[in-house]
């Protein structure tokens, strides 16, 4: 399940009704004071009510009305839950999606308390027919009653399964008159359905950005509540077995009991009914926490370790989601990751985020004020907050609005040189070492007449063809009216390939000239004789992680290996690893061809130029 959006009413600086969508990545930008934080805590309020909770003073001072609104919207829906004890169903037999056919949760704040509770809606196409809109709310006895008042065949429902006699009763009615309605789930049985529900609904953690150093300094035990949080509800089906066989046992005795009492008092015993209320708090039983060398609590130790260890926690995460499948879907919040770290490792930890939020089924949510982190967000990630009057406006997806980011953040375009014909987009700094190398070995064979930089080529590392980074600088290239390509990792084998496809085919449907390695990564291109002074034999699939492999072989960083091992290319080793065959059998050379069709360009910009 996924966060679609989030409306908010009323609360703090948002006081008209107010939408954001959200991506598998969002970013929001905006100056101090804009409402960043604002919509991150919203959030935490609606899906934990925890490390923030709803206030009095949290009431918009431009409100119509004393409520608090906040709606989060869900896409992404399991098309099995359970709901009622061990009944499978789905929540458009239910009823319970709005027209498009997303889950639509409200909840609602009244700010006459100091702390005011949540009532809690449904938003959703329910049946309106009196009689028939509350089945929801009717227990299972209820519900057979009702059944049999219809004079509805036994055999059309499984009198154990409310969903079953829900569908019964539904589907014998003419018409059930739909209407948009709000839902109220959290009073009678509708409270059980919802509580069954909120165990399928994303799990939100928010990390901030200013925190109180003390022993329980959330900044390191979030990660390791949220570690506990994950294991409990990966084991929930477990879990659920263990609770229910508890009950049914207590509820066994209870009821022994009562049978014995009717020997002595037949009239007090018929009228209790064993009930089975607590619901165990498992996440309050465990408790996971890492301890410095000699007994030194790492709270005690500077900001930058702890944002480090936290740093960490967000890259073990990727790597343990990209190796399970169907693992709990989570909402990483994080205000400002690049707090007291060095340039390298929000490089790093933007990685990492990028990786959770589009090659596993999370998403991650963030905000900063750094052009460095901001440069590689990519552009549909972006949320531009500001004040429009008072009240805060949110903007996305328009090249104005990108204008205003980059100047937000001040985020500069890399520089083009007088001399510069062509801009060459590439991923990373590794691959400049990967362009320049293959040029330069390709020339000296003889199968490109010269070296991209020759031709006046500037190769320009921005993440990508789809960050604010790439963006601005192509606004310079525009400018100056030099034509631009793109090489881009494929991906192969990875959720992200896609992506990637579809980027490629967008940019060609504008007449830009596009690349996608036919292997995963440069690294998959090479040689197994890169790695003889190691005394090593490896090879790669096209598909495999080969920053990985090298690094379980050779210790060397994945994010070097690279700019290690590629320089030890040569020639017939780079002919050997580009080289593939046609459907009908054609020997083709893939970075050879891809370089001369690259050159194609200089050759179109000098006939543009003389004209």
């Amino acid at each position: 399940m996924k966060l679609k959006s989030i409306k908010i009413k009323n609360f703090r600086g948002f006081s008209d009704e107010t939408t954001i969508n959200f991506e598998n990545l969002t970013a929001f930008i905006g100056k101090n004071d804009a409402g960043k934080s604002t919509v991150l805590e919203a959030l935490e309020i609606f899906f934990n009510n925890s490390i923030v909770t709803c206030e009095r003073e949290d009431l918009s001072i431009n409100s119509v009305g004393d409520t608090i609104e906040i709606t989060c919207i869900f896409n992404n829906l399991p098309d099995i839950i359970t709901l009622d004890s061990t009944s499978p169903t789905n929540l458009a037999n239910e009823f319970l999606l709005n027209p498009q056919d997303d889950l639509e949760i409200k909840k609602c704040f009244k700010a006459t308390s100091s702390k005011p509770k949540p009532t809690t809606f449904i938003v959703c196409n329910h049946p309106s027919v009196q009689g028939y809109h509350n089945l929801l709310d009717l227990k299972n006895a209820d519900l057979k009653a009702l059944a049999r008042r219809l004079n509805l065949p036994a055999d059309i429902y499984q009198a154990n399964s409310n969903p079953s006699i829900r569908a019964a009763i539904w589907h014998s009615i003419d018409n059930l008159q739909l209407e948009l309605t709000e839902l109220q789930v959290d009073k009678e049985n509708a409270k059980k359905i919802y509580d069954s529900l909120e165990k399928y609904l994303p799990i939100y953690a928010l990390f901030q950005s200013d925190r109180p150093s003390k022993d329980d300094d959330k900044e390191v035990t979030d990660p390791m509540k949220l570690a506990v949080q994950q294991a409990l509800l990966e084991l929930n089906a477990e879990l659920e077995r263990i609770k229910e066989e508890v009950k049914q046992k207590a509820i066994s005795t209870a009821e022994r009991t009562l049978e014995k009492l009717k020997e002595m008092d037949s009239e007090l015993a018929s009228s209790l009914i064993p009930e089975f209320k607590t619901e165990p708090k498992f996440d309050s039983l465990f408790k996971l926490s890492i301890n410095s060398d000699d007994n030194i609590p790492i709270n005690k130790r500077g900001s930058g370790v702890r944002r480090l260890i936290l740093l960490n926690f967000f890259r073990a995460e990727v790597e343990r989601k990209l190796g399970e499948s169907g693992s709990q879907s989570v909402i990483y919040a994080f205000e400002e990751p690049e707090t007291s770290q060095h340039p390298k490792h929000q490089e790093i930890l933007m990685q990492a985020f990028m990786d959770l939020a589009y090659n596993t089924n999370s998403q991650v949510i963030l905000t900063t004020h750094t052009p460095a982190l901001g440069s590689l967000l990519p552009l549909e990630s972006l949320r531009f907050i500001t004040k429009d009057n008072g009240n805060r406006v949110v903007k996305c997806g328009e090249e104005s609005v990108f204008k205003e980011i980059v100047d937000t953040l001040g985020i500069l375009p890399d520089p083009i040189t007088l001399n510069t014909k062509v801009l060459l987009l590439l991923e990373g700094q590794g691959d400049v070492v990967f362009i320049r190398h293959l040029c330069e070995k390709l020339k000296e064979g003889g199968v490109i007449p010269c070296t991209l930089q020759e031709a006046g080529f500037a190769l320009v590392p921005t993440g990508g063809c789809g960050n604010l980074k790439a963006w601005s600088t192509l606004k310079l290239a525009e400018q100056f009216e030099i034509p631009w390509c793109v090489l881009l990792d494929s991906d192969l084998g990875t959720p992200e390939a896609i992506k990637n496809t579809e980027t490629k085919e967008e940019l060609e449907r504008q007449g830009i000239k596009i690349y996608l390695t036919r292997k995963r990564e440069p690294e998959n291109y090479l040689h197994n004789d890169c790695f003889s002074s190691y005394g090593l034999s490896i090879n790669f699939s096209d598909t495999e992680d080969a920053k990985v492999t090298i690094n379980q072989h050779t210790r060397i960083s994945k994010t070097k290996a690279l700019e290690h091992f590629w320089p030890m290319m040569t020639f017939e080793n780079i002919r050997q690893s580009e080289s593939y065959l046609t459907e009908s059998g054609e020997e083709k050379f893939e970075f050879t061809d891809m370089i001369l069709d690259f050159l194609t360009l200089v050759n179109e910009r000098s006939v543009v130029t003389s004209h």
